[in-house]
C-alpha cells in the first residue's frame, strides 16, 4: 500500500494560505480517504500547532492545518526523541499516530528512542529508523552471499526489542533509488525486496511496517515505474512511503506518484470478470449495499469523489445518484485484510441507497438512526398534535424532559428499567441533536476523539451542574 508523504514546507503552507479557504488543505483530505497519509511538518510548527488556539500562537490558517490534520488519517511527523511533550499534546488533539525519528539503527539510539516514546500509547506510535543497504545493492557479484539476510536479520531483531513502544516501523532505506526507476536493475529491486520480506516476518501481521527510499525524493524519474513496485510489495505485507498526490499530471510525474493508481495496483481479484466486491456503508460502517467495481470506476469515485461503481447489467460505469438524485460523497474507501474486496464509506443523500428507494438494500434502518431521520422528517413537516415538533419549539420544555429523564435513568436499578430510561434519555438528547442540527456521525465523531485522549481529567461531578439540575427539577414538581 502507499503511504502518501506530504512534505509541509514554509513554502507548502504559504501557497496553501494563499488559497480559498474552501480549497485549503485539499490534498490533505482527498488522500486521507485512500488510506493513511505521512504528514511532514518541520520541528518548529510541529511544536507551534500544538499549543492551543487559547495560546494565541496560532493564526486561522495555522488552527485549520491543525483541524484538517486532526480530521484525517494521518501520520504526523518527523519529532525527535526530545519532542515527545508536543508529541503528546498532538496525540491529547486527536492525531491518529505520530511518527518519532531515530538517528541511527545503532543500539544506542534505538534505545533512546525507544525510553522517549515509552511514555506514548504504544498502539499509535510508529518508528522510523534509517538502515544503510547500499552495501547490499553496490556489491560485487558473488561478494558476500546471502549478505541481506545477515542484514535482515539484524535488523528484524532490533524491531523485536521495540515492539513494546511501537506498533509500526517504517525502514527509511540510505541506497540509491535507481532500482525504483529503472526496470533493468531488477535483480537489485529483488534484493532489497527480500531483506525487507525478511524484517517484515519478525513482525506480527497486524503491525504497521513500511519502507522509505529517502534518496527517491531528490532524483527525478517517472514515478510510474514505481506503480508495480508498490503492488508487489504490499502483497509482502509491506507499505511504501513516497511522496504522491490524488492524481498527478505528467509533469508532476517525475516527483510524484499518483496516489489512485498506486490504490488499484494493491487490489487483487479471482473473478474471470476481473471485479472487486465492493461493500457500500455509511459513515457508521452500516451497510447499505453490494455491487462491484472495477479499476476503472475506483479511479474514477477517487477523481470525483463521488460512489462510482461497475455495473454488470449496463457493463460500464454506474455513477451512483446521476439519473436519481441520490448521490454519494465519498468519505473512505478500503481494501480488506485480503485485497479482494473493497469498503466505500459514503455520506448518502436523498432518499437512499436502494433502487427501491429505502435506506439500505435490506430495507429501512432501526433504532437511532431510524429515529433520526424521523425526527428529521418531524423537524421540516409534523403531523397536527405532534409531541416531537413541540419539543422543537419549546427549548425550555426539551431541557427540562432531559434533566427529568437523566434523573430516572440514574435511579433505575432493573436492565429493563435501565434500558427503557436510556431510550428516554436518547430520544431526547436525539431531538436536541436535531435541534441544533448535529448528527450521531457527529457524537460518534466526538466519542472517537476522546477515545484518543492522552491525558485524563479526574471526571469528578460538578457542583453546581447538580444543583441547577435539581433546581429545574424542582420547578416541575411544583407545576
Amino acid at each position: 500500500m502507499l503511504v502518501p508523504e506530504l512534505s509541509l514546507t514554509a513554502a507548502a503552507l504559504q501557497a496553501e494560505a494563499e488559497k480559498d479557504h474552501s480549497a485549503q488543505w485539499s490534498h490533505i483530505k482527498k488522500l486521507s480517504i485512500l488510506s493513511f497519509l505521512y504528514a511532514n511538518l518541520f520541528r518548529e510548527k510541529l511544536v507551534a500547532l500544538a499549543l492551543t488556539p487559547a495560546a494565541g500562537a496560532n493564526s486561522a490558517q495555522d488552527q485549520e492545518l491543525r483541524n484538517t490534520l486532526i480530521a484525517s488519517r494521518a501520520i504526523l511527523g518527523p519529532f525527535n526523541a526530545d519532542m515527545m511533550d508536543s508529541a503528546i499534546i498532538w496525540l491529547d488533539h486527536g492525531i491518529r499516530k505520530v511518527l518519532v525519528a531515530a538517528e541511527s539503527s545503532e543500539d544506542v539510539d534505538l534505545q533512546t528512542v525507544a525510553e522517549a516514546v515509552s511514555q506514548l500509547p504504544q498502539s499509535r506510535v510508529v518508528l522510523r529508523i534509517p538502515v544503510d543497504m547500499a552495501s547490499l545493492i553496490n556489491r560485487d557479484e558473488g561478494e558476500t552471499p546471502h549478505a541481506e539476510t545477515s542484514v535482515a536479520l539484524r535488523i528484524q531483531e532490533k524491531l523485536k526489542r521495540l515492539k513494546d513502544v511501537a506498533s509500526g516501523f517504517v525502514i527509511a532505506i540510505r541506497a540509491p533509488a535507481s532500482h525504483l526507476g529503472n526496470a533493468a536493475y531488477q535483480a537489485e529491486f529483488e534484493v532489497v525486496s527480500k531483506a525487507l520480506q525478511m524484517i517484515r516476518e519478525g513482525l506480527d501481521e497486524g503491525d504497521f511496517f513500511a519502507v522509505e527510499w529517502v534518496s527517491a525524493k531528490q532524483e527525478s524519474f517517472d514515478r510510474s515505474v514505481m506503480l508495480p513496485r508498490i503492488g508487489d510489495l504490499h502483497r509482502k505485507g509491506i507499505s511504501v512511503v513516497a511522496p504522491a498526490l490524488p492524481q498527478v499530471s505528467d509533469e508532476q510525474r517525475t516527483r510524484l506518484v499518483d496516489a489512485g493508481q498506486a490504490f488499484v495496483r494493491c487490489l487483487r481479484s479471482d473473478r474471470p470478470d476481473g471485479l472487486f466486491t465492493t461493500v457500500v456503508t455509511d459513515e457508521s460502517g452500516v451497510a447499505l449495499g453490494l455491487v462491484y467495481s472495477s479499476e476503472e470506476s475506483v479511479l474514477a469515485a477517487i477523481a470525483t469523489g463521488r460512489g462510482v461503481y461497475y455495473s454488470r447489467s449496463r457493463k460500464g460505469l454506474w455513477k451512483k445518484g446521476k439519473s436519481s438524485g441520490n448521490y454519494q460523497t465519498l468519505v473512505q474507501l478500503d481494501l480488506d485484510c485480503d485485497s479482494d474486496a473493497l469498503r466505500f464509506m459514503v455520506r448518502q443523500d436523498g432518499s437512499g441507497f436502494c433502487h427501491l428507494n429505502t435506506r439500505t438494500c435490506w430495507g429501512e434502518a432501526g433504532g437511532l438512526r431510524y429515529l433520526q431521520a424521523m425526527l428529521e422528517s418531524r423537524l421540516q413537516d409534523a403531523p397536527t398534535g405532534s409531541y416531537t415538533k413541540r419539543l422543537f419549539n419549546d427549548p425550555e420544555l426539551l431541557r427540562n424532559k432531559l434533566v427529568e429523564e437523566a434523573q430516572e435513568l440514574a435511579e433505575a436499578e432493573t436492565p429493563t428499567h435501565v434500558s427503557e430510561e436510556a431510550a428516554d434519555v436518547m430520544y431526547f438528547a436525539m431531538v436536541r441533536c436535531v435541534a441544533a442540527g448535529a448528527t450521531l456521525n457527529d457524537v460518534e465523531k466526538q466519542l472517537d476523539k476522546r477515545s484518543l485522549k492522552v491525558k485524563r481529567r479526574p471526571g469528578n461531578s460538578k457542583a453546581y451542574r447538580i444543583d441547577a439540575a435539581q433546581e429545574i427539577l424542582n420547578k416541575r414538581q411544583k407545576k
